[in-house]
């Protein structure tokens, strides 16, 4: 396996895509099953931390909770941190993210959280969408500024603050400020993100879908005269062949219980706004296929989730709070799964269309998987890849 490898995609200006991972102490084989999942202790996180690290991923997607307690076991590995705006004043948050780039030389990203109404709810935000997109837009203007050390009192529409009253907190600032990545596909979060965003994510939806979105953003941000940065979280299984491969998603599958699917997925459903599971229908044959094993009390088998080749709806550790196998068309359990020629060419052909400059990546448990994924498919992602499984979405 690497090590110490160069930082994967450490230039943003470089062809080679930049590529995260993901940490979390719900880990195990198949995590999203909570009698598969190891003991979640502060040792697992600092091992995922230092593989990450020494095999050269540019960064992580954290909690808010852990990451700053990693920086002493990496050198290099960004982290990407979520923040609700409005949550915390401008101010704490802006002299949060310099303490933490005093710390770790300056490696901190914030991926901004607009979240669903019953996640604010419990930190205090009660605001309609329009109005939670407009605190967004004067929450992290501010943020911006007071990272690089702003010093005027500031009454706006919804935040007001005062001069700085103490010296300035040491340490770098990173160049043009605090990096602020999210998401937002209605048209509020369209406009949101093109006024306030660096890098535009989303999760890995069909390959069109995924394109139009983002050409759309792309647009709405060139109107402002902005150029965003566009990334995608998936997850991978990588193996020799498709066969191994196939194999380990299957088997993960098959150590996942009905019950632990379905008790979350029509309650998921409601919560993001859509009909519940005895409710829910589909024009797409295989997400219906899907809808009708979980109403069935099955697990669909990959004939229902393979959608393209080497793709496919799974589960992962966030299914918990997302409607399961992608019945709703959110691409939050999508992976890519073959081997890493197939994989690679799969994945550089979605880039290719739909212009995505950001992978992040996910597989379990995290550090093993993120041993066979930098040792397999990252160095194909720095050149053309050749696939012999056919076209994306075809």
């Amino acid at each position: 396996m690497s090590a110490l490898a160069p930082t994967i995609g450490a230039d943003a200006g470089s062809a080679a895509p930049q590529v995260l991972w993901y940490i979390n102490p719900t880990d195990g084989d198949v995590p999203w099953e909570p009698a598969e999942r190891v003991t979640p202790t502060f040792d697992v996180i600092r091992q995922q931390a230092r593989t990450l690290d020494r095999l050269g991923f540019y960064g992580a997607l954290t909690t808010a909770r852990e990451a700053i307690s990693l920086v002493g076991d990496t050198e290099r590995l960004r982290f990407l941190i979520p923040e609700y705006p409005g949550v915390k004043p401008p101010v704490l948050l802006a002299e949060e993210a310099q303490v933490f780039d005093q710390y770790s030389g300056g490696r901190l990203i914030y991926n901004q959280v607009n979240g669903a109404d019953p996640v604010l709810h419990r930190y205090g935000r009660f605001g309609s969408k329009q109005e939670r997109y407009r605190v967004s837009a004067e929450y992290w203007t501010q943020v911006k500024k007071l990272y690089l050390d702003d010093t005027e009192p500031f009454d706006g529409e919804f935040f007001s603050y005062g001069p700085r009253y103490k010296p300035a907190i040491p340490g770098p600032r990173q160049p043009g400020g605090i990096e602020v990545w999210g998401t937002g596909a209605s048209p509020e979060g369209i406009a949101h993100a093109a006024e306030v965003l660096d890098v535009y994510l989303s999760f890995m939806s069909e390959p069109d879908s995924l394109t139009r979105l983002f050409d759309t953003v792309r647009g709405a941000a060139a109107q402002r005269g902005r150029t965003l940065r566009f990334g995608v979280l998936a997850s991978v299984i990588v193996r020799e062949t498709d066969e191994e491969a196939w194999e380990r998603f299957e088997w993960q599958l098959s150590r996942t219980r009905p019950e632990t699917v379905l008790a979350t997925a029509d309650p998921n459903l409601r919560s993001f706004g859509f009909p519940g599971l005895d409710e829910i229908r589909s024009d797409d044959p295989l997400v219906q296929q899907r809808i009708d094993a979980l109403r069935a009390g099955r697990i669909p088998g990959r004939e229902a989730l393979e959608f393209a080749p080497n793709m496919a709806a799974g589960l992962t550790t966030w299914t918990a709070a997302e409607p399961p196998f992608d019945i709703a068309g959110k691409g939050t359990g999508t992976y890519f799964v073959g081997s890493a020629a197939n994989v690679a060419a799969a994945m550089s052909r979605v880039a290719e269309q739909a212009g995505i400059d950001v992978w992040i990546l996910s597989g379990w448990p995290l550090a093993a998987e993120a041993e066979i994924t930098a040792d397999l498919l990252l160095p194909l992602l720095q050149q053309p890849a050749r696939s012999t499984s056919g076209i994306v979405g075809q």
